[in-house]
């Protein structure tokens, strides 16, 4: 993907002044701006592979940001002009007048038009993603005994975009729906500016259990040391760990793919769901709620026993045309899906990664509200990965009971991390 977008980037840079000169008539040495526009591109493009990005510098913070929007705006402005001169081609071709006055004079004005409404179109993008939906789902989980709401919270990417002001504002969405459980599941933070006292004071004003779990950009950034701020703010951390609250079973996995053989362009580790879930010891008389950053492996968390995965990671394509094209990777992006016994919720994020635009996908945090449900013989359901022997200890209505003991080839596994 990264190779594609630097190929079409190209023409970008070289053509698109060259036609717009072409239409327009200005301006009179393309040249120019085919360096400018090639030095500024692939200087953005040059800070994702490099992940200079993630350092706390205010320079470059700027212009990774204002260059994902020129980026954005060149793509689709190259796609446009491209139709738009093949167009005019034709119609002087078919054209009967002087020299093709007419269309001539449509392929210049028809240009102007693209420029201003291209531009709106991502200033449209940029503003729509400085704000959240609130979205809320109801999911039943046999053998529960009181309803719980849980706010699912992923992908904030705090950093170079977001920073204090944009949290303020999700946190106060989240105290405002009373939650018992928030979960941020992944991408918390993709870059160091994040890092800040300010920023992770804040976490401290929400009073309910608040945990995380890590997605792929942690580990850009530097997993521990994320994991360190994280756990200074009093959210407790789930590196593939379960705990019992609120009379269910929560397991927050690790980054990691699928299984040995899914690749993942996004790979941080050796790590892999179908060899991970099995290690973790879980009561069979208790519903199962996993949570993973990517929603991959569902057909293993299913047959783990699960009633319910809750996942992000996709950003719901994020912007036009991506939102059309990331079914081809997910087949389940976003919103809510029923895999056989189990419900799957994909969130499409609360932030942004590259260019900060939302075109036809929305920033989101979703409320779950978990009630509820018989059981088929009065359990859950028989997982034949699970611990076979439940706790005889009484499980309470609220807090965390314990944390299973991760077993020692697990634990072996997850360390060190630092990326």
């Amino acid at each position: 993907m990264f190779v594609a977008v630097a190929l079409v980037l190209v023409l970008a840079c070289f053509v698109l002044p060259h036609l717009f000169k072409k239409m327009v008539g200005r301006p009179k040495r393309a040249w120019p701006f085919q360096i400018v526009n090639a030095v500024l591109s692939f200087g953005f493009l040059a800070l994702i592979p490099s992940q200079a990005y993630v350092e706390p510098n205010v320079f470059l913070a700027g212009f990774y940001d204002i260059m994902g929007l020129y980026i954005m705006f060149q793509l689709y402005f190259l796609v446009y002009m491209v139709v738009l001169a093949l167009i005019v081609f034709g119609a002087k071709k078919a054209s009967k007048g002087p020299e093709g006055k007419g269309p001539k004079a449509f392929g210049k004005w028809a240009a102007v038009a693209g420029l201003v409404v291209f531009a709106g179109l991502v200033v449209y993008g940029a503003v729509s993603a400085r704000f959240f939906a609130v979205t809320e789902y109801e999911i039943a989980l046999p053998g529960l005994e009181k309803p719980v709401t849980l706010v699912h919270a992923p992908d904030l990417h705090l950093g170079n975009a977001r920073g204090k002001a944009y949290l303020e504002s999700v946190l106060e969405a989240i105290i405002a729906q009373k939650p018992d459980i928030v979960f941020y599941n992944g991408d918390l933070v993709d870059g160091k500016l994040a890092l800040r006292d300010e920023v992770f004071e804040l976490f401290k004003g929400v009073k309910a259990e608040q945990y995380f779990t890590t997605g792929n950009h942690e580990y850009y950034v530097g997993a521990n040391l994320v994991i360190d701020w994280v756990k200074k703010a009093g959210i407790k951390v789930l590196r593939s760990e379960l705990v019992i609250t609120h009379g269910f079973q929560l397991i927050g996995l690790e980054y990691m793919n699928a299984d040995r053989e899914s690749s993942d362009p996004h790979q941080v580790n050796q790590l892999a769901l179908n060899e991970e879930l099995p290690k973790i010891r879980r009561r069979t008389d208790l519903p199962l709620v996993v949570v993973h950053h990517s929603p991959v492996g569902v057909d293993y968390v299913r047959q783990g026993g699960a009633a319910a995965m809750l996942s992000g990671h996709t950003h719901g394509g994020q912007v036009f045309p991506g939102n059309l094209i990331i079914a081809s990777r997910f087949p389940m992006y976003k919103g809510r899906y029923q895999v056989g016994p189990m419900t799957l919720v994909v969130s499409q994020g609360l932030g942004t990664f590259g260019p900060m635009m939302r075109l036809g996908s929305q920033n989101e945090l979703q409320v779950i509200r978990f009630l509820p449900a018989p059981s088929p013989a009065g359990t859950p359901g028989k997982d034949p990965l699970a611990d076979p022997a439940p706790d005889p200890d009484p499980v309470p209505d609220s807090g965390p009971e314990r944390a299973s003991e991760p077993d020692p080839d697990a634990e072996a596994t997850l360390a060190p991390i630092d990326g």
